[in-house]
């Protein structure tokens, strides 16, 4: 019987004292528990330490990169106007232009040509909405006498180009081939070259010519079409700038051409009219 109520006694008193929470005891889950907390805490520090730190200096990073964007925006806008102004003080299209004048028209050139802020502009020049493609520009300056630069014996002409719509677009709605035209006007006289141009690289594009129409007084008088593939029908360009409304294009003569935007012959663009009569430009 006493053996009994001993038992009885110090059983409850040592099953209490191994009470486990988790599968532990009490006593030592008290100082386990502290430990985690601790390392746990430990931890949570060090993460924040590291990440917000990362966090931090990627935060610092698109900050920079945003200002840096911003500089080289300003710095671009900057050098244009310096180049458009030295292309405008020169001869009309740069024809006739002093070796003095070339060299600083086309060291600001090569200046803006460095600060480009389009990548792979033969290919977004085909690429929908086709912001690049449409409307019309002038020519503002190029390095060739030839007819190109609008000069008809003693005269130089006003020259333009004007885009005028796409052709055979893919699946995804890139053209294939875009269409446009370069104009001289020379009073009531204008001569189009008509010609499409399809990309074959990140800056090139190749240029086929296609037809030949003289227009008096807003009237075709004469229309002559290529031979496929004839001699003289074929050419290439390298775009080197293209922004809004500046462009500057290297021809496989070697040619530099470099077209400002304008107000679109006729009055309206292709993308202009298509909106207005309701049909998807593209």
């Amino acid at each position: 019987m006493n053996l009994l109520c001993l038992i009885l006694l110090v059983v409850p008193q040592r099953a209490q004292a191994f009470q486990s929470v988790g599968g532990l005891p009490r006593h030592a889950c008290g100082l386990h528990g502290t430990q985690l907390a601790s390392r746990g805490l430990a931890a949570a520090r060090n993460w924040q330490k590291c990440f917000g730190t990362q966090l931090a200096s990627r935060g610092l990073a698109l900050s920079s990169t945003r200002m840096s964007a911003a500089t080289t925006g300003t710095e671009r806008q900057a050098v244009k106007e310096k180049f458009i102004e030295a292309a405008r003080a020169g001869p009309k299209n740069g024809v006739g232009a002093t070796p003095e004048q070339r060299a600083a028209i086309e060291g600001k050139l090569a200046e803006l040509i460095a600060l480009n802020p389009t990548e792979e502009p033969a290919v977004a020049l085909l690429r929908p909405p086709y912001k690049f493609f449409d409307g019309t520009y002038s020519l503002l300056y190029t390095n060739t006498t030839g007819g190109s630069s609008g000069k008809l014996g003693p005269f130089v002409g006003d020259v333009t180009q004007t885009f005028e719509g796409m052709r055979d677009n893919d699946q995804m709605g890139f053209s294939r081939r875009g269409i446009f035209s370069n104009a001289a006007q020379f009073g009531p006289l204008r001569t189009c070259l008509r010609a499409r141009c399809e990309s074959r690289g990140d800056t090139k594009l190749n240029i086929v010519f296609e037809e030949l129409s003289i227009f008096v007084f807003g009237v075709r008088v004469s229309n002559k079409p290529f031979e496929q593939g004839g001699k003289g029908t074929r050419g290439s360009w390298d775009l080197k700038y293209m922004d809004e409304d500046l462009r500057v294009l290297r021809t496989n003569a070697g040619n530099v051409l470099v077209l400002e935007k304008e107000e679109p012959f006729g009055g309206e663009s292709y993308m202009e009219k298509q909106k207005r009569l309701g049909s998807v430009p593209y």
